[in-house]
């Protein structure tokens, strides 16, 4: 019993408690939000296309400033550029609110992603605030449980859309901008710093240019870190098409309420918390086998999803999110692992960039793949998931030891 109190202090005090309930407080906002934005979108007069592009560009534009980002949360520190971009998301969340059209929503979103230069630093300031034993506990446990929110929430912004239409979202976006306002104060007045070695300086646009030149390093990383990196692209391809389309899927395709869909959410991000909160206890011990198991799961969901009914819609959803959350714990893990405390923002946010770029990839195909047939929503996932069992299983017979 000691032990268990023990390693909760280490998820609920710190940074890494400050971490958790701003997620928690974010997932709020989101859970009312985020499985309507492709809605919102066609509600403003966006096709499938546009959709997909949307979520692309958007894609770049946070592409565009996450290197920087990792330079500044390796210079300037974590906590300023945490602070500074949480702000510009609130700002932008406010403005999404009155957007006129479906194109100068998609602008709002796009710098709102672009605002999100500070992920980086997150990631940074929760890895330096864990002991090395804890890594894949404590990156799972910031993940799954701030989205408990999802459990209830998100049919409610279904029923606002379904009550009042174009306005019902425009409420919920309020409502998440308001909540977006309160983790801006909280973690303006509670996070702490962790790079020890970090003094406020000016930095000049001089020397953020210069810091895309350190992606040239890619080259010189070892084979097995490049491999993480290129299963964290894949994957992220592969999970685009749930992200972008499957709300548009269920509500014309299957021809449910946006009620409905938001239970469907909701039922799925159960199971996930339950799941996630089950494998707490096994994480840190068989972290090894987080990737391959994973990309198992990921394989299975997509090949149930093929079967295009409600319940095979649910198992697709849960699936895919169990799966790409482990692939993505044990990455980030080993990530922690290799990368010294004074480089962690430059490796994560090549880990983000890589990210972002199958994100971007993954939306535009999403769209134009989906206008061909509904299958795609699933084939894709799919193919690709069977791809990267391949490259696992290649990479385990070549492993060699390496440092970063």
């Amino acid at each position: 019993m000691h032990d268990i109190k023990r390693g909760i202090r280490y998820y609920v005090t710190g940074n890494v408690g400050v971490l958790l309930l701003t997620w928690f407080l974010y997932a709020i906002g989101n859970a009312v939000t985020l499985p309507y934005f492709s809605i919102y979108l066609k509600m403003l007069g966006a096709n499938a296309v546009d959709i997909g592009l949307t979520y692309s560009v958007s894609m770049v534009a946070q592409l565009m400033t996450i290197i920087p980002g990792g330079y500044l949360t390796d210079t300037i520190g974590r906590r300023s550029s945490i602070i500074i971009g949480t702000w510009l998301i609130t700002i932008m969340t406010y403005l999404m609110v009155i957007a006129p059209s479906w194109q100068l929503l998609a602008v709002f979103y796009a710098l709102s992603m672009a605002a999100g230069f500070y992920q980086p630093a997150l990631l940074a300031i929760l890895i330096d605030s864990l002991p090395p034993e804890r890594y894949a506990s404590g990156i799972l446990v910031t993940s799954v449980l701030p989205q408990i929110p999802w459990l209830i929430l998100p049919p409610i912004g279904g029923f606002l859309i379904n009550k009042y239409g174009l306005l019902g979202i425009r409420i919920a976006y309020l409502f998440s901008a308001v909540i977006s306002t309160a983790v801006s104060v909280i973690r303006h007045f509670t996070i702490k710093e962790t790079l020890g070695n970090s003094k406020p300086r000016n930095i000049s646009l001089r020397e953020l240019l210069r810091s895309y030149y350190s992606l040239s390093n890619v080259v010189h990383l070892s084979n097995d870190l490049l491999t993480m990196y290129l299963i964290t692209l894949i994957t992220y391809i592969a999970v685009m098409p749930l992200n972008t389309l499957l709300s548009i899927y269920v509500v014309y395709r299957l021809e449910l309420s946006t009620v409905y869909w938001g239970y469907l959410v909701s039922t799925s991000y159960a199971a996930y918390i339950v799941l996630g909160v089950l494998l707490l206890f096994y994480v840190d011990r068989y972290r090894s086998k987080l990737l391959i198991v994973g990309i198992i799961i990921n394989t299975l969901g997509s090949a149930i999803g093929l079967l295009e009914n409600v319940y095979s819609t649910v198992g697709y959803m849960l699936l895919l999110q169990i799966g790409t959350q482990l692939i993505m714990t044990a990455i980030q893990s080993e990530l922690g692992n290799r990368i010294n405390i004074d480089k962690r923002g430059y490796g994560m946010s090549l880990l983000i960039t890589f990210q972002l770029i199958g994100q971007t990839i993954g939306s535009y195909v999403a769209g134009e793949f989906y206008r061909i047939s509904t299958e795609s929503l699933f084939l894709i996932p799919l193919t690709l998931s069977l791809s990267l069992v391949v490259i696992h299983l290649s990479r385990s017979r070549h492993i060699t030891p390496s440092e970063q």
